[in-house]
């Protein structure tokens, strides 16, 4: 009886250790720090683990069926052994002699390949790409931005997908807009709202091409000559001509001024004294005659005695409450 007992204590003890060992110890050493993060040998030796930045626990872990002998990484998340290339530890259907990255260019003497395939751990084929001939659109763009856009000796591409521009001449400008050199285009990247938003990445064309001086603003809006144009409204293109422009302030990522005239998602609102205009919480502001929620008038507020209550998101003017810019007495 006590033999059974001890048996039996011993038991849980090695599987407690094994399940211990098979949790904690799920990867060994680095492949190759120096090029991946990502890649390590089992801890047995035996396979080739792949776990993003050896955060396994949050992350996630893959065992993959590389040859262990030969594999090495190219970089944190391609690696190659001496048959196969692989991303994030799954074969890919590449052509294996003539493989490489080169310059954020995946590709080999076929195809043209991305990262954001309908397959979550698979490279997509960039469908028409010419392979000899593909590059980055532009190299001085900033990082996120420029990694978005590449053509080749026919076309341009963004996000993957060809798009119907003159590829001699176009230049994306912002996250909005982009022109070449007969039109304007809007860049459109979702569409809905809440549950109903979906991607959709297109550059559509939008207008005839304004001749005169570029300046861009910030992300959202721009200025050619006399003209103000966005696409992140409601129609996705707004265009706004004023006589002369003499000045342009950005004040945040949708809003800006032009001479003395707020624009905010790309609504004009000259109603605004620009002079006197406050920044308030819960995107509240006032000027010297009015309040305002989003920009839009709150008729009859005060904005002498407009403050914060201490109640959740709820202001007054010492006649009304408001909650969202409405009225909630």
């Amino acid at each position: 009886m006590i033999m059974n007992i001890v048996f039996i204590v011993l038991a849980i003890i090695v599987l407690g250790f094994l399940g211990i060992r098979y949790f904690l110890f799920r990867i060994g050493d680095s492949v190759n720090s120096k090029v991946s993060d990502s890649y390590f040998y089992h801890y047995r030796k035996n396979l080739i683990v792949y776990s993003p930045m050896g955060n396994w626990f949050e992350l996630g872990y893959f065992e993959s069926d590389a040859d262990v002998e030969s594999f090495q990484p190219l970089d944190r998340d391609f690696g190659k052994d001496k048959n196969n290339v692989f991303w994030k530890g799954r074969k890919q259907s590449v052509d294996y002699a003539s493989f490489q990255i080169l310059a954020s260019v995946i590709k080999d003497k076929n195809h043209v390949y991305h990262t954001n395939g309908k397959e979550y751990n698979f490279l997509e084929i960039v469908k028409d790409a010419d392979p000899k001939t593909y590059h980055l659109l532009d190299s001085k763009l900033t990082e996120y931005k420029r990694l978005d856009w590449f053509k080749d000796a026919n076309a341009v591409y963004y996000k993957s997908k060809k798009i119907k521009v003159d590829p001699v001449t176009f230049q994306p400008l912002n996250d909005a807009i982009a022109v070449d050199a007969d039109y304007i285009y809007s860049i459109v990247n979702e569409r809905g709202e809440g549950l109903y938003l979906t991607d959709v990445d297109e550059v559509i064309q939008k207008h005839k091409r304004i001749e005169g001086r570029i300046h861009v603003i910030n992300d959202t809006y721009v200025q050619i000559e006399n003209a103000i144009v966005s696409a992140f409204t409601k129609d996705e293109f707004t265009l706004h001509t004023f006589d002369s422009i003499k000045t342009t302030k950005e004040i945040d990522y949708f809003t800006i001024v032009v001479n003395d005239t707020l624009i905010y998602n790309g609504v004009l609102y000259p109603e605004i004294d620009i002079e006197t205009l406050e920044s308030l919480d819960y995107n509240y502001s006032k000027d010297k005659k009015n309040v305002y929620y989003n920009y839009n008038l709150i008729i009859g507020s005060n904005p002498k005695t407009f403050k914060k209550t201490s109640e959740n998101d709820v202001w007054e003017d010492g006649k009304n409450k408001y909650r969202n810019g409405k009225i909630i007495n």
